[in-house]
């Protein structure tokens, strides 16, 4: 599939200069090898890690826990700002699809991983987005609050339909130009100095399955913590025309952090959360029962 689309930039990118685990996401294209005196073309996978972190105002980046050993879950707070930084690993450009509770982060509307606008990336840097981009100038800035509170549960009356279903939930979809990443492999060829019979090829990640889908739908009926749009702040961008055709397409290949209230924060309901397996987990109190 193949599509030019517009896309924001900012006007200063950080370079890229740590590396974390995250998910891995596969492509094919056409690759120049260069084997002794031999160079020639063929199609190849390559497999790389997508990386994003939520960065609190107040304590730096959000530790993450898993959840069923999948997925990656952390905390919040109420009233808590934050931000979500977003890592581009590839020798080229990407344009990333930022959503948050199911809406893009750039219009504010649900959107799916190729519909929404998106953000670019250049090659091996990151980007930091603090809150919904309200104008060419201006953001207003992401912060946890109660499902009822946010700007999901506003959407909704807007749209006349229940959009909070997918609070909880940020997702980044990451997009390439295939022209872009094959000139980058005409410039820098693979080198090989045997012939190996895989070719070099890994292998593409597990597929999420309806299995995973209906834990997803049990998560967002018991979710208590949404996103709110809170104050504005500078942030200006600019618009380029970027055409990718390879990506991630599919909701499942997305990178995806999950958050919640702790059941014992204020809007919290006393259920289970992830808690370190060393120690022992704390019975919940009650305020009658707190020592005088």
């Amino acid at each position: 599939m193949k599509k030019t689309i517009t896309i924001l930039a900012l006007l200063l990118a950080c370079p890229m200069f740590m590396w974390a685990a995250a998910k891995p996401f596969s492509f094919e294209c056409r690759t120049k090898i260069v084997r002794g005196d031999h160079v020639f073309y063929e199609y190849r996978s390559h497999n790389y890690y997508f990386r994003i972190e939520v960065v609190s105002d107040d304590s730096g980046e959000k530790p993450e826990q898993m959840i069923n050993g999948r997925y990656p879950f952390i905390i919040a707070q109420p009233r808590e700002r934050y931000s979500v930084r977003i890592y581009n690993p590839l020798p080229v450009r990407v344009a990333v699809n930022l959503s948050i509770d199911g809406l893009n982060s750039i219009t504010g509307n649900p959107c799916t991983p190729v519909s929404g606008k998106k953000w670019l990336i250049e090659a091996h840097s990151y980007i930091t987005i603090s809150g919904w981009q309200v104008s060419k100038h201006s953001l207003r800035r992401f912060y946890f609050t109660s499902k009822e509170k946010s700007y999901a549960a506003w959407q909704s009356n807007q749209w006349g339909q229940d959009l909070t279903v997918r609070c909880g939930m940020i997702s980044a979809a990451y997009f390439l130009s295939r022209r872009e990443i094959e000139k980058y492999f005409e410039r820098h060829p693979i080198v090989e100095e045997d012939y190996d019979e895989e070719g070099g090829i890994t292998g593409a990640p597990r597929p999420y399955g309806q299995r995973d889908a209906k834990k997803q739908r049990s998560m967002a009926e018991s979710q208590d913590a949404g996103t709110g749009m809170g104050e504005k702040e500078s942030h200006p961008v600019h618009s380029v025309d970027f055409r990718y055709d390879i990506g991630m397409y599919q909701g499942r290949q997305a990178v995806k952090i999950y958050y919640d209230f702790s059941p014992y924060s204020p809007y919290g309901h006393k259920r289970f959360t992830p808690r370190d397996p060393d120690y022992a987990p704390e019975e919940p109190r009650d305020n009658d029962d707190e020592e005088e």
